[in-house]
C-alpha cells in the first residue's frame, strides 16, 4: 500500500524571545499509508498537536519548521498559501480540539458549511449546495436536519457542534482526515459517540485517519498503529492494543496511569517527575530523570528511533 503522507527530518520550534526556542518537535521521519488508522499519543506539550498542525501548515506566525512533509507527494512546506487551499480541505480535513471556539458565532450551520465546499467549487448551484449540507448532516449522526441547518453554533450542544465540524471537514471529499483531541470538550457519553462515528466514517469514506489524543485507551480503541511521542519526538511506533505490547517504558507507565475499574481501591499511578524543558536540548534520553529502567547511558547519550523504540532498554 503506498504512503499518502511522508515526513522526513521535520523540526518545529516556537520563537518565544530574542534569544529563545520551544523546540515542540524534534527530527521525526514518518510514513502513513492510504487507508491506515493512526493514532497520535502523548502528554500535553509533547509535541502531538504541533505535528498535527504542522501536515497542513497551519503554525502560528512563531513557528519555524524544517524538513519535508509530503502529501500525495506534494511538498507542504514552503507552499503559498494559495497553493496549501488545494490540500486544505480538498486533500486532508482538520478537526480540532474545541468546537465552541472553531465555529463563528454569527454564521449559521448552513453557512458555515456552505462557505467550505465553495472555496473548492465556486461553481455550484444553490439546490446542489443545499442537497450536499443536509447530506453531510445526516451522514455525520444529526437529528432534526432542517432545524441544525438554520441554527446558530451557540444553539447546539457539544456534541452537536462536534458534529459539524466534522461535517465541515468532510465537505470536500478529502483522502485523510486529522482528528485533534476531538473528544476533549465532550461528555463520556458523547464522546464514544464521536469516536464510534469517525471509526464510521473512516470505514465508508475509505479515509486515511489520524487521531491526536492524550488517552491511550482511546487511541487503541480506534487505531491498529499507534505513535507514541514525548518531548517532541517520537519514542515508540507499533501496533499496540495493550500494556503487553508497549516496548518503551514511557508507553507501559501511561499504560499504568489509566485508573483499574476491577480494583476495589487504591491510589492513582503516577509518572513521577515532570516533562523536560523543551527550550533546552540535551544529549540525553529525554525520559531518563522519570524512567523506572534508566541507566548511566540514558544521561549521557540520546537514543535513537531503532526498530521503531527510542530506548536502550526497552521492554
Amino acid at each position: 500500500m503506498q504512503n499518502i503522507i511522508e515526513v522526513k527530518k521535520l523540526n518545529v520550534s516556537y520563537k518565544i524571545s530574542k534569544t529563545e526556542y520551544v523546540y515542540a518537535v524534534k527530527n521525526i521521519d514518518l510514513n502513513i499509508k492510504k487507508g491506515e488508522s493512526v493514532a497520535i499519543v502523548g502528554e500535553s506539550g509533547s509535541g502531538k498537536s504541533t505535528f498535527a498542525n504542522s501536515l497542513l501548515n497551519l503554525l502560528p506566525a512563531n513557528a519555524n519548521i524544517n524538513g519535508s512533509i509530503k502529501i500525495q507527494n506534494q511538498e507542504i512546506i514552503n507552499k503559498s498559501n494559495k497553493d496549501l487551499m488545494n490540500i486544505r480541505g480538498k486533500v486532508a480535513g482538520i478537526i480540532f480540539q474545541e468546537p465552541g471556539a472553531s465555529l463563528n458565532p454569527v454564521f449559521t450551520v448552513k453557512e458555515q458549511i456552505e462557505e467550505t465546499i465553495k472555496a473548492h467549487n465556486k461553481d455550484i448551484n444553490k439546490e446542489e449546495l443545499k442537497k450536499q449540507v443536509i447530506y453531510l448532516l445526516k451522514e455525520t449522526g444529526i437529528n432534526d436536519v432542517e432545524r441544525i441547518y438554520n441554527s446558530y453554533p451557540h444553539q447546539l450542544s457539544g456534541g452537536q457542534q462536534q458534529r459539524i465540524m466534522i461535517a465541515i471537514a468532510l465537505s470536500c471529499n478529502p483522502s485523510i482526515l486529522i482528528a485533534d483531541e476531538p473528544t476533549t470538550a465532550l461528555d463520556v457519553t458523547v464522546q464514544l459517540q464521536i469516536i464510534n462515528l469517525l471509526k464510521k466514517l473512516k470505514k465508508s469514506r475509505n479515509l486515511t485517519l489520524i487521531l491526536i489524543t492524550h488517552d491511550l485507551h482511546l487511541a487503541t480503541f480506534v487505531a491498529d498503529r499507534v505513535i507514541v511521542m514525548y518531548a517532541g519526538e517520537i519514542v515508540e511506533d507499533n501496533k499496540i492494543k495493550s500494556i503487553k505490547d508497549s516496548h518503551h517504558p514511557y508507553t507501559y507507565q501511561l499504560f499504568k496511569v489509566v485508573p483499574d475499574i476491577n480494583k476495589e481501591k487504591g491510589d492513582f499511578v503516577l509518572i513521577k517527575g515532570e516533562p523536560p524543558d523543551l527550550k533546552i536540548l540535551k544529549n540525553q534520553c529525554y525520559f531518563y530523570e522519570r524512567c523506572f529502567k534508566a541507566k548511566e547511558k540514558c544521561k549521557n547519550q540520546h537514543p535513537d528511533l531503532i526498530k521503531n523504540i527510542r530506548c536502550f532498554y526497552p521492554l
